[in-house]
């Protein structure tokens, strides 16, 4: 036993074991050392000495040792300092590969508590601490974090920036990434235009810097670095396109609710077999009175857009309009209005969408009453109402060609089916069109196909995406020029304003077009941040936050 405790000892070639006391009961081992050095420097002017001045004992907790736990009590020296000079003239003898002075913990106790401090911080680190034998509250673990010191910043040469929610919508910092070796390199308290330029020209020499869109983060590297080359991420690039997509299809919903009641129509193939179309659950009346509404709607914010053509002061236009000024701002501010309202693209959708495939084949099988339905619906778990059972049978009877009262139904009706198809959303029609070629199926090939064929309109800002998508991904920033005068001249205006934005940031963009620089490897660096930032509930000062990131890789 006394072997094995030999050489489990720290530095034990500088320890000496005197005895050891095993307590079974307490699961404690204790180890009576000494130390061995009969020649130690002075602390202060490193002076070789021999002469002793006195002993004395410390108590340092070390690792445990399997299901034990270890103390060491370690006998030391004071030394007598020759140097006449030196102004320290009693000191301890020092063995750094042991401990350090005035601690009460082992080095490599120490080293053990700081790393699972950086991987699970204060509360689930000393919960940790607790399952493996090792006596350490939270604020020991941060405090052992504290004492840690930061890397020294090396200057990368491609450095990608973003920022990050202290307090999502409130409180936000900056995020600074080597994109070259991936690893980060700085946080920075705000995200404020002066704070990353001061950074930048107090470490100079980056040479390519990636960002998101943000003017903020343009403007202070201006400033910061005007030598470096400024790379706008893809991503972001691809991301403001579906927006503007989204905008543009948000004018043609029922164009898109066209194309989407054609996809349906495939599903026959043959005129024994009917599609069924879920009817609106509003009256006709309310229709009505909703498209009135909205054609007023329409007609006042062109009159409002009208007289501001013609100068006319938000006062004024307010006064003839019959609103309040601050509608005639809205209106002015916001885009114009389709002719046609577009359409809810939940009509139709309710708590008896997953069970539509079981209740049509009941139907089909002249199971129709509607008590025996409800009773089989809510053995599979449906929760709705017999009203909205109805309501869909009603539509059902309608594919059908049966009038809607309760009559007998004929023989030899045609089979009911509904096809529980995705809509075609502006948001999942945006997505299609920025899907990779080679990731289409045949299914969203014909789709994007009914949309270019559906409208003109449609059809341009489907080959005006397109082919900002090639100039992107194919790295054609010779062509970038020719697309950008396509894009302004053309009747799109949220197309326009997106090409008008692109001119802001004209560099940025095409540099993207000439470089494989991304920011995604900040953006992953990003979600960990997050992750170690929620690990200690919000409650990290930004010094913990940044040793945890930085140091714990």
């Amino acid at each position: 036993m006394t072997q094995f405790l030999k050489c489990l000892l720290p530095g034990f070639q500088l320890l000496r074991l005197e005895h050891e006391e095993i307590d079974t009961d307490e699961y404690h081992i204790t180890a009576n050392v000494s130390s061995t050095q009969a020649s130690v420097q002075c602390p202060v002017c490193a002076n070789p000495t021999t002469r002793i001045h006195s002993r004395y004992e410390r108590t340092l907790a070390d690792l445990p040792c399997v299901n034990y736990s270890l103390t060491l009590v370690m006998q030391v020296c004071k030394f007598f300092c020759d140097n006449t000079d030196c102004i320290r003239r009693i000191f301890t003898e020092r063995i750094p590969e042991v401990t350090a002075p005035w601690a009460r913990k082992t080095s490599r106790l120490s080293q053990k508590i700081q790393t699972i401090g950086l991987a699970l911080g204060g509360a689930a680190g000393a919960s940790l601490c607790g399952h493996i034998g090792i006596v350490a509250c939270g604020s020991t673990l941060l405090n052992h974090l504290k004492k840690l010191s930061l890397p020294a910043v090396k200057i990368p040469r491609i450095m990608g920036v973003d920022d990050f929610a202290f307090r999502k919508g409130e409180r936000y910092g900056t995020i600074l990434v080597d994109l070259e070796l991936n690893q980060p390199i700085a946080l920075l308290a705000d995200r404020k235009a002066e704070t990353l330029t001061n950074w930048l020209i107090e470490h100079p020499g980056v040479e390519i810097l990636s960002r998101d869109r943000s003017k903020t983060y343009k403007s202070a590297m201006d400033k910061g670095a005007p030598a470096a080359i400024q790379v706008a991420d893809r991503f972001h690039l691809v991301q403001n396109l579906e927006e503007t997509l989204e905008k543009v299809f948000s004018s043609y919903s029922n164009e898109l609710k066209a194309i989407e009641q054609q996809q349906r129509q495939t599903f026959v193939p043959n005129e024994t077999v009917v599609v069924v179309t879920a009817r609106p659950t509003t009256t006709a009346k309310l229709q009505v009175q909703k498209l009135t509404n909205y054609q007023q709607r329409v007609q006042q914010q062109q009159k409002i857009k009208r007289l501001s053509e013609q100068q006319w002061s938000q006062i004024a236009i307010a006064q003839a309009v019959g609103v309040s000024v601050r509608t005639v701002q809205r209106h002015l501010a916001a885009p114009d209005l389709p002719e046609i309202a577009a359409t809810n693209d939940r009509s139709g959708r309710s708590l008896l969408e997953p069970y539509k495939q079981s209740l049509l084949e009941w139907w089909n099988a002249e199971i129709r009453q509607p008590k025996v339905l409800m009773v089989l619906l809510k053995q599979q778990g449906y929760t709705g109402s017999e009203r909205t059972l109805t309501r869909y049978l009603g539509s059902v009877r309608a594919a059908q060609g049966l009038p809607p009262s309760r009559v007998k139904p004929t023989l030899g009706l045609p089979i009911a089916i509904d096809p529980q198809l995705e809509p075609l959303t502006k948001s999942r029609a945006a997505f299609l069109i920025l899907k990779r070629v080679e990731h289409r199926d045949a299914e969203d090939t014909k789709l994007i196909a009914r949309i270019v064929s559906q409208h003109p309109t449609l059809a341009l800002a489907v080959e005006l995406a397109d082919e900002f998508l090639r100039l992107l991904r194919e790295q054609r920033a010779d062509a970038f020029d020719d697309w950008l005068l396509k894009a302004v001249k053309s009747s799109l205006k949220p197309i326009v304003q997106f090409a008008e934005g692109l001119f802001e940031d004209y560099a940025a963009v095409k540099a993207s077009m000439m470089t494989t620089v991304s920011n995604g490897p900040v953006e992953g660096l990003n979600n960990r941040l997050k992750m170690l930032k929620r690990q200690m509930y919000g409650r990290a000062g930004l010094d913990l936050l940044t040793k945890r990131f930085l140091l714990n890789l």
